[in-house]
């Protein structure tokens, strides 16, 4: 394996290379002789490598001659001459490669152009990590800047032309693409703004035309929130809400009955339905509801008084009607305990409804239950009463009267 190492076919040559192969028994006193034998035979093949490397180069064969130097540099990284080289020829690559990203920007070919000096920029990084460090060219930042600048501009115009036909959706996109080139010119980001607001101000005016007051308002609040000053946005908003808003009470109905039969209830009458109906507004207000103004006088220990002395338990739609409208409410919220045990089995089972005052119409009648599997460590009758009331707040929340 040695012997491809030399090239001379002299003597000295021959001796140490059937020294090498084991083939040739050499006296200790020529150990010496052959070690600096084998120092200039290393030296000339060094320098016949850059010999190669630099001719290459000379020929205008970059790659050839920095694969020249590199595998000399690999062998004797304290070779300046091969490090040297390196540097200079893949200065050479680097620019030609940066040469053509620029010729590709001044062709107005902004996409290769970026494709380009990605690739040139990658190869800068690879170089760098060899210690190299290459430098790049100042040209072709300001040619890309320049092709930038173009490409924003004709994105802008094609954005301005489809906003003119109400094309909104393609004028947003292109104004984005353009404002990605240029972030900081205002006219487009004028005119995203505008591709955006105007086609939701076009749709809350639709659905008021259809009486849809809760998408009117939704799409007339998406417009506010981003310019409280859009044309008459805000006063659209404010007249929707008004035409959607409605008023509902809340009457809890008193169940005597799981007093008597759940001997696992230790607190008095009605406790519990007290605490259920604090969830449940608390839980209804929790929803926000720009339409639902909840009419609450403080006044359920009282209707659950009421409830005990009178109905003994008894209490029909038409109580629940009678009650929501002394409360001043269009709607009434009912709410039943059928069940509650938060000792053994750690349930609840409540029966709700929503009324028309005005009507007696039950919008909406469902049993919420909740059981042991569904809440966690710490106060079992706090936890199902919360989760109960969630749901039927839930419920509240997907009430929509304009629809009835």
């Amino acid at each position: 394996m040695r012997a491809g190492l030399f090239h001379s076919t002299g003597h000295h040559t021959l001796i140490t290379e059937r020294y090498l192969l084991g083939n040739f028994d050499l006296p200790m006193r020529f150990l010496p002789a052959l070690l600096i034998l084998l120092l200039i035979t290393a030296c000339a093949s060094g320098r016949k490598q850059l010999e190669r490397a630099s001719t290459y180069e000379r020929a205008g064969m970059m790659q050839e001659a920095f694969n020249g130097y590199s595998d000399l540099h690999d062998r004797k990284p304290r070779n300046v001459e091969a490090h040297v080289g390196m540097k200079r020829t893949a200065q050479a690559m680097f620019d030609r490669m940066q040469q053509e990203a620029s010729a590709l920007y001044m062709a107005n070919d902004l996409a290769r152009g970026e494709q380009a000096r990605a690739e040139a920029l990658n190869y800068k990084s690879r170089m760098d990590r060899k210690g190299l460090d290459l430098q790049v060219d100042a040209m072709l930042e300001m040619r890309r800047r320049e092709a930038q600048q173009l490409e924003a501009e004709k994105l802008y115009n094609a954005a301005d032309a489809a906003f003119r036909a109400d094309r909104y959706a393609e004028a947003e996109d292109l104004a984005e693409k353009s404002l990605k080139l240029m972030p900081d010119r205002k006219e487009t980001a004028y005119l995203l703004k505008m591709a955006q607001l105007e086609p939701r101000y076009r749709e809350g005016q639709r659905a008021v035309e259809l009486g849809l007051w809760r998408d009117a308002y939704q799409r007339y609040k998406w417009v506010t929130d981003r310019d409280a000053s859009y044309k008459d946005a805000w006063a659209q908003q404010s007249m929707v809400r008004e035409k959607a808003a409605y008023t509902l009470g809340y009457v809890p109905i008193y169940n005597g009955a799981i007093y008597a039969n759940d001997i696992g209830l230790v607190f008095v009458n009605g406790a519990v339905e007290a605490q259920l109906a604090a969830s449940i507004k608390s839980a209804i207000l929790d929803l926000h509801d720009p339409f639902l103004v909840l009419v609450d006088r403080d006044n359920t220990d009282e209707l659950l008084a009421e409830q005990r002395r009178q109905m003994s338990g008894a209490y029909d739609d038409r109580h629940s009607a009678e009650a929501g409208r002394l409360l001043g409410a269009r709607y009434v919220l009912t709410a039943k305990l059928l069940r509650f045990d938060d000792v053994l089995f750690k349930q609840c089972e409540v029966q709700m409804q929503l009324i028309d005052t005005e009507t007696g119409r039950i919008h909406a009648s469902e049993i919420i239950r909740v059981n042991k599997q569904e809440i966690g460590k710490g106060a079992p009758r706090a936890q199902l009463l919360e989760k109960a009331a969630k749901r039927i707040a839930a419920r509240v929340g997907a009430f929509d009267p304009a629809k009835r």
